[in-house]
């Protein structure tokens, strides 16, 4: 059964097959706004995408790839990043409250005073680099 990606708007964006949505890869790809909501996207590849604006809240995306990815804006709320590799992404002004960043890898990732992370989260200690 196809899945379609929509953006906020309800525009479809592109259709993905269901059972290949968790380890697709989505390198490169430009989904601003995309609605990723409550999807298991587990190991999926995000490598260099742009995804301003996105909406991953409640989202599975353990092991996911986000290296060097355009997340600014992003609803991460209560999705689960563990394991995901986030080195070089843009996560200026994102919303990760409440998501699960167990043994995310961080290095050179950007963020700026209006992103959003779980209390008690410090960049500082994760080698994340504060951008403006």
């Amino acid at each position: 059964m196809p899945v379609e990606v929509k953006s906020s708007d309800g525009s479809v964006l592109m259709t993905v097959e269901q059972d290949a949505l968790a380890g697709h890869d989505f390198y490169k790809v430009s989904l601003p706004k995309a609605n990723f909501e409550e999807q298991d996207l587990s190991t999926c590849r995000f490598y260099g995408a742009n995804l301003e604006n996105a909406s991953f809240r409640r989202a599975k995306l353990k092991k996911a790839d986000f290296q060097v990815a355009n997340l600014q804006n992003a609803d991460l709320r209560f999705a689960d990043l563990s394991y995901a590799y986030m080195l070089g992404a843009d996560l200026r002004g994102a919303d990760l409250s409440e998501a699960n960043l167990n043994w995310v890898v961080w290095k050179g990732t950007k963020y700026s005073k209006t992103t959003k992370f779980p209390k008690g989260f410090k960049p500082a200690d994760h080698e994340l680099v504060q951008a403006n």
